[in-house]
């Protein structure tokens, strides 16, 4: 349950909304540990105020924790948020967990841990999957979109062993496991994979100094959207970019060259911003979208020595009434932020845009409206478009 998501120390305050008697039970592997420390919890009636305030100090203190302590109140803790519950009480019935009538979220959380630990941190591993990172689209090189195989998970299987093949090569370890998930229009993965070592200074609890070596625990995201045909990468090195593309178009569609990961087509442009102007942001057509604004919009200036000039930060196109009204024709569109906001939801959305194969946003359900208004904006541009303007090469055409 090592956390490579959020590397964070849980808030020992997630103690204290933990029903007293399931508390025990949560902490019963870890009683030698909490003797030492003069802890006694052997019922719920030894749960109080003064008990939770040492065992906090303790946590904090973190010298000498038991392993996988820290690891399990992080979860705990991040799987306790109220958007997460409905998910949780999913698992619950997969797992066909009595609950009460009445539960909170953080019960709810400490009992999934206790009845089917796996279920909640598979629960982890997808939602982690779904937060807001820099994705790179690399369209299928192929006249046809290719489907999901009907044995994906098998074909997975092989594409795990020869990712962890590949990535023991590189010195990055032989630890690559990898999680799938289908999805309506596709598959999403998963990948836990290792790090170069690195060396870093530590303190122990003699307060004296040496050197910890380590492998830092990374996880990249890997989508594939069938609607386009595209897959959608996450990932840090343009090497392990270029490990997926291949791996994947290997084991997955059975084509090697079926994702073009140094020279892939051009899937984002910003042109209709400046074709269009504001009526780019109308949403009328869109149930689910209260509003849409482009709050901030990069434009490099070739004329002008290729000086960059932000216009912004939060209505583009009011900024741009102060000068002119348009863009200059000779700039570059580099990258747009746009501000989404959904009906029912407090919080707005935001989506960067960096052609041309660059995106950020959240990859959750409500994700598909956005991804919708991006498409039908001509933001991202349509599949034949893109291969049209590819430079013809031997593998263009599967």
């Amino acid at each position: 349950m090592a956390d490579a998501f959020r590397p964070k120390f849980a808030k020992p305050t997630i103690l204290r909304n933990i029903d007293p008697a399931l508390l025990v039970r949560l902490l019963k592997p870890f009683k030698g540990w909490l003797v030492e420390h003069d802890l006694i919890l052997q019922k719920a009636g030894d749960v109080d105020d003064g008990l939770l305030d040492r065992l906090s100090a303790a946590l904090l203190d973190g010298t000498g924790l038991p392993a996988g302590l820290p690891e399990l109140m992080i979860l705990i803790d991040e799987m306790s948020v109220p958007s997460l519950f409905d998910r949780m009480l999913d698992c619950a019935r997969k797992a066909k967990l009595a609950l009460p009538e009445r539960v909170t979220g953080t019960d709810l959380a400490v009992r999934l841990y206790l009845k089917a630990p796996k279920l909640l941190d598979g629960l982890r591993v997808e939602m982690a999957s779904l937060r807001p990172k820099k994705i790179s689209r690399y369209l299928a090189m192929s006249e046809v979109i290719p489907k999901v195989p009907r044995d994906l998970k098998r074909r997975c299987t092989e594409l795990e062993v020869a990712l962890r093949k590949d990535f023991h090569a590189r010195k990055r370890g032989n630890g690559t496991r990898l999680h799938v998930f289908r999805e309506a229009h596709g598959f999403r993965l998963m990948i836990r994979r290792g790090d170069t070592l690195r060396s870093q200074a530590v303190i122990d609890e003699d307060a004296e100094t040496r050197r910890l070596i380590l492998r830092p625990e990374l996880y990249d995201v890997v989508w594939y959207d069938q609607r386009h045909g595209d897959l959608l990468i996450n990932v840090r090195g343009q090497t392990d970019i270029r490990a997926f593309c291949r791996l994947i178009g290997r084991h997955i569609f059975k084509n090697d060259f079926l994702f073009d990961a140094f020279d892939p087509p051009i899937r984002y442009t910003l042109e209709p911003i400046r074709e269009e102007g504001q009526a780019i942001l109308t949403c009328a057509e869109f149930d689910q979208l209260e509003y849409v604004q482009l709050s901030v919009l990069d434009v490099e200036h070739p004329l002008l020595d290729h000086v960059c000039v932000r216009l912004g930060p939060d209505d583009v196109f009011t900024a741009l009434q102060l000068v002119g009204g348009e863009i200059d024709p000779t700039a570059l569109l580099q990258r747009a932020k746009f501000s989404f906001k959904i009906f029912g939801e407090k919080r707005v959305r935001t989506v960067f845009i960096i052609p041309p194969i660059g995106a950020i946003y959240e990859h959750d359900d409500v994700a598909e409206v956005i991804e919708e208004f991006i498409e039908r904006r001509g933001l991202l541009l349509p599949r034949t478009e893109s291969l049209n303007a590819c430079a013809d090469t031997l593998f263009t055409m599967s």
